[in-house]
């Protein structure tokens, strides 16, 4: 692509400091740099730190608008309707569609679906992140209105998203004189994305902490309080976390895109889309080629090459360092096949931490 160009960021993830001051220095190029988003976000790496409750709720909250304004890039303010491709148009819920020459796809995640659990005022899922936020609330409530009872809590889910939440949430009742007792239910086995040795670690932590961990026990439904398996058995509570996987937003199932399964959207290991040169895609909704990492950095590299005329580099195979605290002092880092546990751990995701925020 030569001359300016319309650059569209769809979606919040892309409210992210780093990313935002390298799109900066494309709009001060002269091209124009624009992101559609709703305006209120929640920062996905702060949830561990807020559930524990070592950090306000407040910080976990952002504005995209104003992040946008200080990198000196147009705002607007609405989520996606649908994508005309053909015509290189975006549609928005409010106002006309946005025209854009190059767009950059980030789409928010939401959490499969259980029967009876949508609405349910008991019921929350890890996405969208807000309503882990509305967990926290839920728990610090019971904790101050009931001191001494314990809180049933039943998570669907066994992986690391759902093993994570257990865990902040013993640290946050450690912190506020709660109790609760927790139980994973796992479609199949538990924590199969890590090393096995990690894997047992985190799950004896669980367990000496006293939470139930039953593998092969998939949720069907949600009726009443009660969690029902596939098999009919029934598991009661006080409170349910859905953390049974990601899926696409439901305008990418119909953007004509190549989606997978789960309606996340496919690219290939350059971030680009189906094939088109004027298409990116990145973040926790989307699926690279050979298992690649869709990292924010290799999304504005590739940005700034597309728009000057360079080859988009690959992005890497090698996911970012994993940190999970645990709440006592240590953590648990996983990178490259390696892990280690311990105070390192847990100063590494500090200076993690404190350098994001920064």
């Amino acid at each position: 692509m030569t001359g300016s160009q319309r650059i569209l960021l769809l979606g919040g993830g892309h409210a992210r400091p780093p990313l935002l001051k390298h799109v900066s220095a494309l709009s001060r190029r002269g091209h124009r740099v624009t992101l559609l988003a709703p305006a209120p976000q929640i920062w996905a790496e702060a949830v561990p730190a807020l559930l524990a409750g070592r950090i306000d709720p407040g910080i976990a909250r952002l504005d995209a608008g104003m992040m946008a304004g200080q990198a000196g890039i147009g705002f607007i303010d609405d989520a996606v309707l649908g994508l005309d491709l053909k015509a290189g148009l975006v549609h928005r819920h409010e106002g006309e569609p946005v025209p854009f020459d190059l767009l950059s796809i980030a789409p928010d995640a939401g959490t499969r679906t259980l029967p009876g659990a949508a609405g349910h005022g008991h019921c929350f899922a890890t996405r969208p992140l807000s309503r882990l936020l509305d967990l926290r609330a839920a728990l610090e409530a019971r904790f101050a209105q009931h001191p001494g009872r314990v809180v049933a809590l039943t998570i669907a889910g066994g992986g690391l998203e759902a093993i994570g939440a257990a865990i902040a949430i013993i640290a946050l009742a450690a912190r506020l004189g709660g109790h609760v007792a927790i139980t994973i239910l796992a479609r199949g086995r538990l924590l199969t994305g890590l090393p096995e040795r990690a894997g047992v670690r985190l799950l004896e932590y669980l367990s000496a902490r006293g939470a139930i961990l039953q593998e092969m026990a998939a949720v069907a439904r949600v009726e009443g309080h009660e969690a029902v398996l596939t098999g009919g058995d029934r598991v009661a509570f006080d409170l349910f976390v859905n953390a049974t996987g990601r899926v696409g937003p439901a305008w990418l199932k119909t953007s004509g895109l190549n989606v997978n399964g789960d309606g996340c959207l496919r690219c290939d290991a350059k971030l680009l889309v189906g094939g088109l040169d004027h298409v990116l895609a990145v973040g926790e909704a989307v699926s690279p080629e050979g298992g690649r990492h869709p990292g924010w950095d290799t999304l504005g590299d590739n940005l700034s090459a597309l728009v000057t005329g360079l080859v988009p580099r690959k992005a890497p195979r090698q996911r970012p360092p994993l940190f999970i605290d645990l709440g006592d002092g240590t953590a648990l880092a996983h990178w490259a096949g390696r892990w280690t546990l311990g105070r390192p751990a847990l100063w590494a995701l500090r200076w993690a931490e404190g350098r994001w925020l920064l």
